[in-house]
């Protein structure tokens, strides 16, 4: 079985076999319904069987791996339900954090937040799905951040990994014209920010999460 590349940047073995691991179901390489034997998985990761078992509960309080009745762990399925109810939270929490960012952001971070939309544009033109789906991470994270609200942005964060496995997954069946308009969507939501205009700011992030959740729900329901 082909082993896994292992992530650069993390202290520890037992760190970097979570990051890799986590890398691998996000970015699609480990489809859903993929059982994670832990034999197997010492293999791949380069980590030990205590590595692994710490790596699978790590991955398995994020939601991206469950474990089956005979205590085998895979790679979790996001149902058509889940998702609805992920992009339900989104759409209540990121309109009021975008007005928050408005009122509290500082320059450097409505910086950041423009750096992330080039970034995303950039990303679309060339069809690089990983930078594209990193460019909205690190968008919503600077707006979160700069939005001052430490609760909301720690219930968000709980959902992070599968918002990015369902970014992954829409990025795949999304043709370029389609990333092409969703980065400048995502222009708008800035221009709203760095105009200072709270109501259209908070209006364009709840049809940008509507937008996405109809793509991605219309996605779930149409895979065998």
């Amino acid at each position: 079985m082909e082993a896994l590349v292992p992530v650069a940047g993390h202290d520890t073995r037992s760190g970097r076999g979570t990051q890799t691991l986590r890398d691998a179901i996000l970015t699609l390489r480990l489809a859903p319904g993929t059982r994670l034997v832990e034999r197997e998985m010492v293999d791949r990761l380069g980590v030990s069987r205590t590595g692994v078992r710490a790596a699978l509960q790590s991955l398995e309080s994020e939601g991206l791996v469950v474990r089956g009745r005979r205590g085998v762990f895979a790679v979790a399925m996001v149902s058509p339900d889940e998702a609805r109810q992920i992009y339900e939270v989104r759409a209540a929490l990121e309109p009021a954090m975008a007005r928050l960012f408005i009122a509290r952001a500082t320059q450097e971070q409505v910086t950041a937040l423009g750096a992330a939309v080039a970034r995303a544009e950039a990303a679309a033109r060339a069809l690089d799905g990983p930078v594209y789906v990193e460019a909205f991470r690190e968008f919503y994270a600077a707006l979160l951040a700069g939005s001052g609200n430490d609760i909301a942005r720690r219930i968000l964060e709980t959902l992070e990994a599968r918002i990015t496995y369902l970014r992954h997954l829409t990025t795949r069946r999304a043709p370029r014209s389609r990333q092409l308009h969703t980065a400048a969507l995502l222009r708008g939501i800035f221009d709203a920010v760095r105009e200072r205009a709270p109501d259209r700011a908070a209006r364009k992030c709840r049809t940008f999460v509507t937008r996405s959740a109809r793509f991605a729900l219309d996605m779930l329901r149409d895979s065998p």
